[in-house]
């Protein structure tokens, strides 16, 4: 008996008795795996090997054995035959050939409600809802139907969350097969990547799952060296038989959001209802929701932005996190002779520092943003599918050069005023960019109410309603120290090759800019858009790259804003530059109130310290 190489996937095999299989073992295995799980049976592993799991692995898994109890299990590996085999499972049961032809599938949108997720954890600080403001208040500009942004989900205590385990989970994958799938956030190995493990019976999940991070059976041995990963279960609640009536036609049912626990203190994500998985924001529950958390442990963020590459007509780049509630290409951004502004990633991103410097890097895999795929939203299990095929797939392509990102030289927040707020306004340090985007408030549309018609005209248009730091999803953790964390990042981190700790000097953080192009007079927008927004990304490469020249700057209280800029427009720049010290001291007393109303005995010290400079740099 010799070991030798298969003849279809270049896996070692066994040469027995001058025999070779002709067949991979990744589509007939080598061996016959039985799970013997206490108090329930064996259950054959169809595919996969035992022996690739680690300890801590396999106790996880035999718990969601017994609570589950799947007729057989499937051990993932990324393999283009294993995907082969998913496409060709979800073509038969959805009854489309054109399935078997894709690498993503997703519902649309805008047919899906919101998920319901809940939070489970020892500190019961780190689950409270955020609290609405009382109606009548003045902390926000919202009406007596408005409520403030939820900034964490739900709390759900001990005894909440064995009850829905039991009722949701007890026997819910009978008849249906078991998928387990190891996924790494981030480049495969890479020191700042977080690996996990999937349990699912969801052939669509596992699909979707491969395409948004990394699936490939290397993760097995990353799984192996640690004990700090990712446990996420999910099903889709259908256990076989299925015993319902069949009514014809079939009656329209909108689909509902997923229900979804967040276990923070043992990195567990609990996922239950068909939609999870199948749209584009699933991927967010681990990048962004049990990501936040274990950054704030390891000293990182995980935020909504995109990464942005400016290049000047010297052929300098910089790169800049930009953080926005519309996507970049609303922008239209058409720069000038020479300059140049690509999107590196409009996804999620993780900052941390090295070497002296804060980097910046996506988790999800970046190869589906050359197929376009990621930006569709329709219905691929019942629409066409002619513009979506994907020809191939690479889990270890990736645009980065390095494992650990890309050098950020200054993080913008586009925010959405249609009062005084500047146009472009550079933060004096970081601890005062912090403050002011974790109480950032944005204009939303005002809701049409039962009243007159001259009331609704007479009525403001829009209402400000507060987004920290233009984050779209819940925090999920305490907001105190969500703030306290973005305080602690604009500490530097010394560098491996610096000199001895005498001289050595804290590097510092990059610039905060805040810009704002919805500024209005009389309900006019100001700004002129189209080929002037890149002139705003112009001016914050001269800043960043000449932080010393402050000849086109003014300097205020509240920070920097430019003096002018070239545009191609006739505009009048003066209302778009103001620095209003009237409207800058409302805004800090509503941001004060604010903060004392979401964190209350939490509040950071620095937070209270920089309201209290920034009020009497006004």
């Amino acid at each position: 008996m010799e070991e030798t190489d298969c003849p279809t996937c270049k896996y070692p095999s066994v040469k027995f008795r001058d025999r070779v299989s002709e067949v991979c073992q990744f589509i007939v295995p080598r061996q016959t795996n039985t799970m013997i799980v206490p108090n329930y049976g064996q259950i054959p592993v169809v595919k996969g090997d035992l022996s690739w799991l680690s300890p801590e692995v396999s106790i996880f898994l035999n718990e969601c054995v017994q609570l589950m109890t799947p007729s057989t299990i499937r051990i993932c590996n990324g393999s283009v035959f294993e995907a082969q085999e998913l496409r060709d499972a979800i073509a038969n049961e959805f009854g489309g050939e054109e399935q078997k032809m894709l690498n993503r599938l997703h519902l649309n949108l805008t047919d899906i409600g919101f998920d319901d997720i809940n939070v489970y954890t020892k500190d019961r600080v780190d689950a409270e809802p955020g609290k609405p403001a009382p109606q009548g208040s003045t902390n926000s500009g919202s009406s007596d139907n408005i409520e403030n942004v939820r900034l964490s989900s739900h709390y759900m205590s001990a005894s909440h969350f064995e009850f829905s385990k039991e009722k949701q989970f007890n026997g819910c994958m009978n008849g249906r097969t078991m998928y387990l799938v190891p996924f790494s956030m981030g480049p495969i190995g890479s020191r700042h990547a977080v690996v996990g493990i999937q349990i699912t019976d969801d052939p669509v999940l596992v699909l979707n799952l491969r395409s948004t991070f990394r699936v490939l059976s290397s993760v097995w041995d990353h799984l192996s060296a640690t004990t700090h990963f990712i446990r996420s279960v999910h099903s889709i609640g259908m256990p076989r038989p299925i015993i319902r009536c069949i009514v014809t036609p079939t009656p329209f049912e909108t689909p509902v959001g997923s229900f979804i626990v967040l276990k923070h203190d043992e990195q567990q994500v609990w996922a239950h209802g068909y939609t999870f998985g199948r749209t584009p924001r699933f991927g967010k529950t681990f990048s962004i929701h049990a990501a936040s958390w274990i950054g704030t442990k390891k000293g990182w963020l995980a935020e909504n932005a995109a990464i942005l590459a400016i290049t000047n007509p010297k052929n300098e780049t910089i790169h800049v996190c930009y953080s926005s509630l519309a996507s970049v290409e609303s922008l239209q951004l058409q720069p000038g002779p020479g300059w140049k502004i690509e999107v590196i990633s409009e996804k999620t991103v993780w900052i941390h520092w090295h070497n002296g410097k804060m980097y910046a890097l996506c988790p999800e895999n970046d190869e589906m943003d050359d197929m376009g795929s990621p930006k569709n939203l329709s219905n691929l299990f019942t629409g066409a599918t002619s513009e979506y095929q994907i020809q191939s797939f690479n889990p270890q392509k990736t645009k980065w050069t390095s494992d650990v990102g890309v050098p950020i030289s200054a993080y913008i927040f586009a925010n959405r005023r249609h009062d005084q707020y500047p146009l472009i306004l550079e933060a004096n340090s970081w601890e005062e960019g912090v403050c002011l985007a974790a109480g950032m408030r944005v204009s939303v549309a005002k809701p049409r109410s039962n009243s007159s018609e001259n009331s609704i005209e007479s009525s403001p248009r829009h209402i400000l309603v507060e987004c920290p730091m233009l984050r779209v999803d819940a925090i999920n953790f305490s907001f105190a120290k969500y703030v306290n964390h973005w305080f602690e990042m604009g500490i530097g981190v010394k560098s491996s090759s610096s000199e001895s700790s005498d001289t050595y000097e804290a590097p510092p953080p990059p610039p905060i800019f805040f810009t704002n192009l919805h500024q209005e007079i009389e309900g006019k927008l100001i700004w002129p858009g189209g080929v002037d927004n890149a002139k705003i990304f112009e001016y914050i490469f001269g800043r960043c790259t000449n932080p010393s020249d402050l000849s086109n700057t003014t300097p205020s209280g509240i920070g920097k804003v430019p003096k002018s800029l070239e545009l191609s427009a006739l505009v009048n720049l003066s209302p778009l530059l103001q620095v209003n010290i009237r409207f800058w001291l409302n805004e800090l007393n509503k941001l004060r109130i604010f903060f004392n109303l979401q964190m209350e005995c939490c509040l950071p010290p620095q937070l209270e310290k920089v309201l209290t400079d920034l009020a009497g740099n006004l």
